[in-house]
C-alpha cells in the first residue's frame, strides 16, 4: 500500500487500515502521517510485527485485533504514548516483558488468544471496559515481577559463575567485601550491556511456575495467618465462656454450703448495686428445677423399663 492509499483513509486523527488484506505493516508510510495517533490494523492477514513497528511511536490507540499474530516484537514497550491495546482474536501465546515497560497502558484486550494459564488468570475476561483496564494494569505488574525475577536469578547465576571461574576466596574479611563489590559491579555492566537480547533468550515459560509458586506461598501465608486469628478468637471466645460459667455456677452454688460465701455476694452486692441474690434465687429455683426434670425424666425410664422389659423377661419362666 503506497502513501497515498494510506492517506486517503486517514480522517481526523484515526488511520483506518482495517479490512485491507493486509499481510504486513506499511510502517515506512504511517510513519510519516504524525497526526495519525489512532492506528487501526483489524481484520488483515498479519501474522507477525516488524521490530521496526516501533518507529511509529506516535500511536495511543492501536487496533490489532482479528488478525494471525502468533507473537508481538521484543522491544513493543518502545510505544511509550500507547494507552489503548487491542489484541482481540489472534494467536499469541506469549508475551514480550517489554510490555511492563507500558506506563501509560489503559486498556488492554486479550481474549481469544492461547494464552498460556498464568497469563490467562492474570488478564482476566476482558469481557467490558472495566476488566479491560484490570487486565492493562494487571498485566503491566505481572510482567515487571517476571522481569524483576529474571534479572535476579541471571545476577545469581552470574556470580555463581564468577565465583567458580576464580577458584578462591581471600581470606580476610575486608579483602571478600572488596571482591564481592568488584563482582557485582561487573555483573550489573554484562547485565546494562546485554539488556534485552538476554531478557528474550530467557523463556517467560520458565519463570511463570516461580511467580506463581510465590504467589501461592503467600496466599498460602496469609490463610495461615488468618487461621491462627480465627483459632485465637474462638479460644478466647471459649475461655471468656467457662470463666463465665464457673463464676456463675460459684455464686448460685456455693452460698448453698458456705455462710462465707453469702457474705461475700452480699459485699459486692453492697459494693457494686447489682442484685446477685436475686439473681442467685433465680439461679438457685432454674437448677433445682433442672435437677427435678432429670431425676423425673430417670424415674420415668426405669418404671417404663420395669413395666415393659422386665415383663417380657418374667413371662418365658412362668411358662
Amino acid at each position: 500500500m503506497n502513501l497515498k492509499k494510506v492517506k486517503s483513509r486517514l480522517k481526523d486523527e484515526k488511520l483506518d487500515l482495517s479490512l485491507c488484506d493486509l499481510k504486513e505493516v506499511p510502517i515506512r508510510e504511517i510513519a510519516t502521517i504524525k497526526k495519525a495517533t489512532h492506528l487501526d490494523l483489524s481484520n488483515n492477514l498479519l501474522t507477525s510485527l516488524s521490530s521496526t513497528f516501533v518507529d511509529l511511536k506516535q500511536i495511543v490507540i492501536l487496533d490489532l485485533s482479528r488478525n494471525m499474530l502468533t507473537e508481538i516484537p521484543e522491544n513493543f514497550g518502545e510505544l511509550k504514548r500507547l494507552k489503548h491495546l487491542d489484541l482481540y482474536a489472534n494467536q499469541i501465546s506469549r508475551l514480550p516483558l517489554s510490555l511492563s515497560e507500558l506506563k501509560s497502558l489503559r486498556w488492554l484486550d486479550l481474549k481469544e488468544n492461547p494464552l498460556t494459564p498464568a497469563v490467562a488468570s492474570v488478564a482476566g475476561p476482558c469481557s467490558n471496559l472495566s476488566e479491560c483496564q484490570a487486565c492493562a494494569r494487571n498485566i503491566v505488574t505481572y510482567l515487571s515481577s517476571v522481569k524483576l525475577t529474571i534479572e535476579e536469578e541471571k545476577l545469581r547465576r552470574l556470580n555463581a559463575i564468577t565465583d567458580m571461574e576464580t577458584g578462591t576466596v581471600p581470606t580476610k574479611k575486608g579483602g571478600r567485601k572488596k571482591k564481592k563489590k568488584i563482582l557485582d559491579k561487573n555483573n550489573k555492566q554484562n547485565l546494562d550491556e546485554n539488556g534485552s537480547n538476554q531478557s528474550s533468550e530467557v523463556s517467560l515459560d520458565k519463570i511463570e511456575p516461580l511467580i506463581i509458586t510465590h504467589n501461592r506461598n503467600q496466599a498460602d501465608k496469609t490463610h495461615e495467618a488468618k487461621g491462627n486469628a480465627h483459632r485465637f478468637f474462638m479460644s478466647m471466645i471459649s475461655w471468656l465462656f467457662l470463666f463465665g460459667l464457673a463464676l456463675t455456677l460459684m455464686i448460685v452454688i456455693l452460698p448453698l454450703y458456705s455462710k462465707q460465701s453469702e457474705l461475700f455476694i452480699e459485699y459486692i452486692e453492697s459494693k457494686t448495686g447489682i442484685h446477685l441474690k436475686a439473681f442467685q434465687k433465680y439461679s438457685t429455683d432454674v437448677f433445682d428445677s433442672f435437677i427435678q426434670a432429670v431425676i423425673n425424666i430417670c424415674n420415668n425410664l426405669y418404671h417404663a423399663y420395669e413395666k415393659n422389659f422386665k415383663t417380657e423377661m418374667d413371662i418365658p419362666a412362668n411358662k
